[in-house]
């Protein structure tokens, strides 16, 4: 009898501890709990979430059942930053977990993202990484290069303007790689990139330019996903070698597949960043806050990390899975790490990459007025000088640029002061036989002052500015680039009080255009142009030498692009 009675109390004991934990929930009457995970961690998420649907939760009285969805953390973002619309298929979710850190400091800085709760809790975590074909990693590594590397070679090597110094026997060869980058606003790879890079250059004097000027390589190297990246390492290349950058786990994950092209990883000697894939409550709802939070610590258990680990991950605490070695390419140690973000510098980062990532459209201005046959060199005119000048900084220029050439003096066109010599468009674009930046250096080179031709600034400006505003295109960055040695000085065109008050009344602020100036030589009026660029929100400077116009030249055009 007493076994029995023992036996009886031990039941009931069981049955209240199921009943606290939800027993029978009835139909409809829980509360279905939304969770968005990145696809790469899903699996492990899917699965503790099983597990807490099966211990049958409850907040006020009601079974909570977590229903989890592969969502790309950058869609995520958008929809709580109130840059997307919620919809039947882009629902809002209860609760996150976006591959990075990077997503949420920026939608808690957006106005709609306030109320997004982040937590200690981390999933995962995985470092940034750069990814070589084992056949180039090999070749590297018999050269000595790899056996320290750094994120200063990589870039120099890329193409990119490096803010440190690399002794010689570091250096990747160049022209030898194409570094691949996800796009930063739609990947954490390319964002996390973009932070060590920023990071790296925190104290350099040289910031700015060297930021742009990396910016301006990452995005001729962007491609939509990590995997496409991957997907461009082929056994015996003959041209430039691939070189990702992605997560640890994505390489893994990659060799994992058995390529004919494998992954090695390489980890930075001044460290890297890391995924930390963290919980982050997204829910409005009190109850549903509730149940995120109960949720959140079925992500924190040991059968949880073991799932994570399986998937190439490691722990939160840094710890590596069993299977890292030489055969997939990674390493088991944990890399040095760099200090995480700030939100406001993210922010800042992102701002700046959607800035310096905007298409340029420019209309060069250029003033082949008398004064510009004046020798500035030995056998080199004062026009000369600029057209070298313009023509490196074409270089600095993507294939989608969008760029127009005219000329400007006195009555270059019967009374008309300007002659468009090639109108505005992609660089890439044939115009003819000819692509339009062969067509603009071949008009560079041909440019001739006139003789006897003064400078009719004023009544040339006013057109380019209609021109600009008229073909307006507000995916680019819109300006005009007007380089001259001398002030206005055309009797019959309009006064200077004249001009700025066309240019004010032309303005929209929906159709913003910058002028930007560059004065070369005693004869520039600083005063005249300084007016024209503050009514206009652009910039002046003024060179003395050919040496100083393109210093100026390559820095206005890192300004311009940046702003």
């Amino acid at each position: 009898m007493a076994g029995a009675v023992g036996l009886a109390l031990l039941l009931g004991v069981g049955v209240y501890a199921f009943a606290e934990s939800g027993g029978d929930c009835g139909s409809g009457k829980g509360i279905t709990l939304d969770v968005a995970a990145n696809p790469d961690i899903a699996p492990a998420v899917i699965k503790a979430a099983d597990r807490f649907n099966g211990a049958r939760h409850k907040v006020g009285g009601k079974c909570v059942t977590a229903k989890v969805s592969k969502t790309e953390a950058g869609q995520v973002s958008t929809l709580l930053s109130g840059q997307s619309v919620e919809t039947g298929t882009n629902p809002r979710p209860d609760a996150w977990i976006p591959d990075s850190s990077l997503w949420t400091s920026l939608v808690r800085d957006s106005d709609k993202g306030k109320n997004v709760e982040t937590t200690k809790t981390s999933v995962a975590s995985s470092p940034l990484v750069v990814g070589l074909p084992r056949t180039l990693a090999g070749q590297l590594q018999q050269q000595g290069v790899t056996a320290t590397p750094s994120w200063d070679n990589l870039l120099k090597a890329a193409g990119g303007v490096a803010g440190g110094g690399v002794t010689k026997n570091q250096m990747i060869p160049p022209n030898a790689i194409r570094l691949l980058v996800p796009d930063p606003s739609r990947n954490a790879a390319g964002m996390t990139g973009l932070m060590v890079v920023n990071t790296l250059l925190k104290n350099d004097p040289n910031r700015d330019s060297i930021f742009t000027g990396i910016v301006r390589t990452v995005r001729e190297s962007t491609v939509p996903t990590v995997n496409s990246q991957y997907a461009q390492f082929r056994k015996g290349r003959t041209s430039k070698q691939p070189i990702a950058l992605s997560s640890e786990a994505a390489l893994y994950n990659y060799n994992k597949k058995n390529p004919a092209e494998p992954a090695v990883a390489l980890y930075p000697i001044e460290g890297t960043l890391s995924f930390d894939y963290p919980y982050v409550v997204t829910a409005t709802d009190d109850a549903k806050q509730k149940a995120a939070k109960l949720l959140e610590k079925a992500m924190n258990t040991d059968t949880t990390r073991n799932d994570v680990r399986a998937l190439g991950f490691r722990s939160p605490d840094g710890k590596a899975p069993s299977s890292f070695g030489q055969r997939y390419g990674v390493s088991p140690a944990r890399p040095r790490q760099l200090p995480v973000p700030q939100a406001s510098e993210v922010q800042q980062v992102m701002q700046s990459w959607a800035k310096l990532s905007l298409g340029l459209r420019v209309l060069t201005l250029i003033d082949i007025s008398g004064s510009m046959a004046e020798k500035v060199a030995p056998n080199v005119t004062r026009l000369q000088a600029t057209a070298q000048v313009a023509q490196g900084g074409l270089s600095m220029m993507s294939d989608d640029t969008e760029l127009g050439i005219w000329l400007f003096s006195t009555k270059l066109q019967g009374d008309q002061d300007y002659k468009p010599v090639v109108n505005v468009g992609p660089l890439g674009e044939r115009i003819g036989s000819v692509k339009r930046r062969d067509l603009i250096l071949s008009q560079l080179g041909q440019m001739q002052p006139k003789p006897n031709g003064d400078t009719g600034l004023y009544d040339s400006l006013i057109a380019a500015y209609r021109d600009m505003k008229k073909t307006y295109k507000p995916e680019f960055g819109n300006s005009i680039l007007l380089l001259t040695d001398g002030a206005n000085d055309d009797a019959g065109g309009p006064s200077l009080k004249e001009t700025l008050q066309t240019l004010r009344k032309e303005e929209d602020p929906s159709k913003p255009i910058q002028v930007n100036m560059i004065g070369f030589g005693n004869g520039v009026d600083p005063n005249e142009l300084q007016q024209i660029a503050e009514a206009t929100h652009g910039s002046v400077q003024i060179a003395k030498t050919p040496q100083e116009i393109s210093k100026i030249f390559l820095k206005m055009l890192s300004r311009r692009i940046q702003e």
